[in-house]
Formats: structure tokens, C-alpha cells, sequence
């Protein structure tokens, strides 16, 4: 196998691994065994928060996921990590020695270095910094070299060749995590109801859509289906939306790269956001032969509606507080409830620690867990 095949294979792994995590203990050991490391580990998390929003954390050494060091880092060593605040510096693709993030005197006293690093066998490794879209980042942790000597230029150079696809595996993962998909078949993705998801030949041709999808191609507000093939409104944006495609389904079988982008819109105003991931063609899922790509469409507009209401009757909340929680887990920022509420930012942050504290939860994600378990009850309460 040449060192191209090693490579294709791997990114397909990746890209298989967004979609079921299932797939992604034996991605894990690809990738690791391709870059020659000792494990790696993917956070995606929106830093401008007091207490960040982590929406994906994976930490492998080999291709064992090591459930117990993400549960140890974040609880006990994330918020003593003298890194951190330097590694959210770092600019998009931007890759770190990760002993020059911590000064002589911190090498020598810090226990994330010195303990939990040498744990999780990263000592000497690296961070790349990616961009998650809309203020959020990804960080891909990178354990020790496994060559002889250290780091070579061989593995730099397949590290920076991976990063563009790792970003796009974190946003597609999310993406689907959001729409409550992971782990659906082709077929079962097109009942989802929380994204939309458009199904392309390997011509790029358009096979199916789901009815959000259906809805939004509908309206041709920036997105819209031409002889069943998608464009977008305005020519910039679709040269750029036509480029995507044509690398996601590249000719004779080569291996393609996902992407991407914003589409605007004249009506709604808010940009959709497209997710463009290349499938692989396997056996466990006859459709996988035909449909070469999956755009997923995820819609600012279309956000899970809880009535906000029905916290405060549910777990005894104050309605202001009962607003702030469905506010927080359907999509908006501290800034934007106070801008509603009409106080300051500070204020909506007073109510959420309360909140936390009433439902004995202490992360964002674990609160939007809650309030959109409330979703079913829509309609039941007058």
C-alpha cells in the first residue's frame, strides 16, 4: 500500500467516523498509525464563555478511546491548564509544539503538564487549532511521536495535510449530533426533521431530499435545485458551492474532501449553513453505492421550539429563568437573551448558575440536554 493509499484510507475512515461513533475507534487507529503517534484527541467547544460549551471531546491513545482522561481533564485539569488561554490564540490551521505553550517555570510546576500530559502519553506533542464556524474552534490534540528521533518533516507535513479533513469530520459530527442522527442509515437520515439533508448521485445530481430540505429548495431563497442540481443565488456564492462539489465527488473514484459554507439569504436573513461530506461506497448499505455525498443544511430559523413555559412547571423555575434556560438551549447566546430581556448580560449569567444549580447541572450541553427532552411535551400544555 503506498503512502497515498495509507492516506486516502485514513480520511475515509474519518469522514465514515462523523456520521456513527462507531466507527471511530478504528478511524482513531489510522490516523495514529498513519501520523505515527501515540493517540490523538478532538474537542470542539465554543471558548468565549465563562464556562465553555463543549459539543464534542474524544481522547484515544492507540485506538482505544480513553473515556476515563476525558472525564479526568475536563473535571479536574482544564481549568488549570496554563495552555489554554494561549492555544485559543492560535489562528485557523495553526499547529503548536505543546511544550511551547508553557513557559521554563511552568514546565516545571504545572500539573496538566506534568501530570495529566505524561498520563495520556502527550507530553511532547502537538495542538492544531481549526475553525468551527461562528466563534467556536476545534482543537485536535496530538500524543507523542512514535518515530525514532522525534518529529519529522513526513509527519508535519501529513498532519497539515489532515487538518482541513479532521475540521470538516468535527463540524459534519456536530452537525448530526444536533439533528439527534448519528449512527442513522442513508435511508433513516432522510426522516430526520431537525436538518435538512439532500442526497447526491456521484454525479452530483440530486437522488432524494428530506422535507426540510424539500421546504428550503422550495423557496429558492439563496439555495435551489436547477434540473436537479443544486446552486446557489448569487454567482460568487455558487462558484464557491460548485468548487465544494466537484472535490467531494472528484473523478474515477479518488477519495473526496468535504467542505463548508455559508449561503445567504434575501427573505430570512439568517445564512444557512451547508455541510458537504463525501460517502464511501460499502456493502452495509446498498444505497451507499448509489449516493455519493450528503449535504446537510442546518438552519439557524428551525430551532427546536420548547414552550418556555414548561421548565418552570416542570422543575419549579422562576419564568425568567424558565426563559433564559429554553433562550440558552435553542440556540442563543448570554448576550442575545439580555438584549431581549432588556438587562445586562451579567444578569442572564446570575440566572443560569441558578438554573444549574436547580437542575443539578453543571455544563451548557448538559442543560440543552434537558430542555429539549421537554420537546415532546410541545402542544400538551395550554
Amino acid at each position: 500500500m503506498t503512502a497515498q493509499d495509507r492516506f486516502d484510507r485514513a480520511v475515509a475512515s474519518l469522514y465514515g467516523a462523523a456520521l456513527t461513533d462507531a466507527a471511530w475507534a478504528p478511524a482513531a487507529g489510522a490516523i495514529n498509525d498513519l501520523i505515527g503517534v501515540t493517540g490523538h484527541g478532538v474537542t470542539f467547544a465554543d471558548p468565549c464563555q465563562s464556562d465553555p460549551e463543549i459539543f464534542l471531546n474524544r481522547f484515544f491513545v492507540g485506538p482505544e478511546r480513553r473515556g476515563d482522561l476525558e472525564h479526568l481533564y475536563f473535571c479536574d485539569y482544564y481549568w488549570r491548564d496554563e495552555a489554554i488561554p494561549r492555544l485559543y490564540e492560535l489562528g485557523d490551521g495553526e499547529l503548536a509544539y505543546r511544550s511551547t505553550l508553557y513557559t521554563d517555570r511552568e514546565k516545571e510546576t504545572s500539573a496538566a503538564y506534568n501530570e495529566f500530559r505524561r498520563i495520556a502519553k502527550s507530553q511532547d506533542g502537538l495542538f492544531v487549532a481549526l475553525d468551527g464556524l461562528d466563534g467556536c474552534g476545534v482543537v485536535w490534540s496530538i500524543g507523542d511521536s512514535t518515530e525514532r528521533g522525534g518529529w519529522g518533516q513526513d509527519q508535519i507535513r501529513t498532519i497539515r495535510r489532515l487538518g482541513p479533513h479532521l475540521r470538516q469530520f468535527a463540524r459534519v459530527h456536530r452537525a448530526v449530533a444536533d439533528a439527534r442522527a448519528l449512527g442513522a442509515s442513508l435511508a433513516k437520515l432522510l426522516d430526520n426533521r431537525r436538518s435538512g439533508v439532500i442526497q447526491l448521485d456521484r454525479r452530483g445530481r440530486i437522488l432524494e431530499a428530506n422535507d426540510l430540505a424539500r421546504a428550503l429548495l422550495a423557496r429558492r431563497d439563496g439555495l435551489c435545485d436547477d434540473g436537479r442540481m443544486l446552486s446557489a443565488g448569487t454567482r460568487a456564492e455558487d462558484a464557491e458551492l460548485q468548487g465544494l462539489l466537484e472535490r467531494a465527488l472528484p473523478a474515477y473514484g479518488a477519495q473526496g474532501s468535504g467542505g463548508s459554507m455559508k449561503i445567504t439569504r434575501g427573505k430570512a436573513g439568517t445564512p444557512l449553513v451547508l455541510e458537504i461530506h463525501p460517502l464511501r461506497k460499502t456493502g452495509a448499505d446498498s444505497r451507499s453505492w448509489e449516493v455519493g455525498a450528503l449535504v446537510l443544511i442546518v438552519d439557524p430559523i428551525a430551532r427546536p421550539r420548547v414552550d418556555p413555559r414548561l421548565p418552570a412547571m416542570v422543575w419549579g423555575l422562576t419564568p425568567t429563568e424558565s426563559r433564559v434556560a429554553v433562550a440558552l438551549a435553542t440556540g442563543q447566546t448570554a448576550a442575545g437573551v439580555a438584549g431581549e430581556l432588556g438587562c445586562a448580560e451579567g444578569t442572564v449569567r446570575t440566572h443560569v448558575k441558578r438554573v444549574y444549580r436547580k437542575l443539578g447541572v453543571r455544563k451548557q450541553t448538559e442543560l440543552v440536554r434537558r430542555v429539549l427532552s421537554l420537546e415532546a411535551l410541545r402542544g400538551s400544555f395550554r
